[in-house]
């Protein structure tokens, strides 16, 4: 069994974006805050149904141990027909125009991206909405827009796209070069995490048996 098996069998998906923070009172009752590092993809991820208790089953257990609390492996949330809804794009352009836009250059959240490619998209049309996912093809990372992208915002085939962390260079990512890349949009958008708790098990009558808790997964940042 995969982080993707579990991932496709789950009952619940809990998704936390929101990079660390810390707060403090003062003694004036003043209330300071301070961000403590970019914002990771995590994954509290529930299983609660039973499942038979056989050679397949046990097999699939073992895998999951053997992969433990070290290995990574990459994770999508729109690999089974019903998920395609969580992460889909929710802009208007179509899709050939979506696999035209490339990556001019980018700089600390903001990606430009070069759409001399694309073709009859008008002032009116929601290139991304706020919320998509988009991801350079060539890289670990996936990222949010935090605002939505207009064709009114096209200015000389370039078009800023306002995302929810700083972009990793290359020395974050494999040595990868995303300038010139295009991009992976919505359900393309992959995620790499390690499982950072796994639950226990419960033998059940009847030949079953059922997870104790959740499985916590945790996007890797090189």
């Amino acid at each position: 069994m995969s982080f993707q098996t579990i991932i496709n069998n789950s009952t619940t998906i809990t998704l936390d974006v929101m990079p660390m923070s810390s707060s403090i009172m003062t003694r004036s009752n003043r209330l300071k805050t301070a961000t403590r590092g970019e914002a990771i993809y995590k994954f509290d991820v529930g299983m609660s149904k039973l499942f038979d208790w056989n050679g397949t089953t046990r097999a699939m257990l073992q895998t999951l141990q053997t992969l433990g609390r070290t290995t990574e492996q990459e994770i999508t949330l729109s690999n089974t027909v019903n998920m395609g809804y969580i992460m889909g794009y929710a802009g208007t352009i179509s899709s050939t125009n979506l696999n035209a836009l490339t990556i001019d250059s980018f700089a600390n959240s903001t990606f430009i991206l070069n759409t001399a490619s694309t073709s009859g998209i008008t002032g009116s049309d929601t290139i991304f909405e706020s919320g998509d996912y988009i991801q350079p093809a060539n890289s670990r990372y996936t990222y949010q827009v935090r605002e939505a992208v207009f064709g009114s915002d096209i200015a000389l085939d370039r078009v800023n796209v306002l995302v929810n962390r700083n972009i990793y260079t290359s020395t974050s990512d494999n040595g990868n070069n995303i300038v010139g890349q295009a991009l992976n949009v919505a359900n393309n958008c992959t995620f790499p995490v390690k499982a950072i708790s796994m639950p226990t098990h419960t033998l059940q009558p009847g030949g079953y048996f059922t997870f104790d808790g959740s499985f916590q997964f945790v996007e890797v940042i090189l």
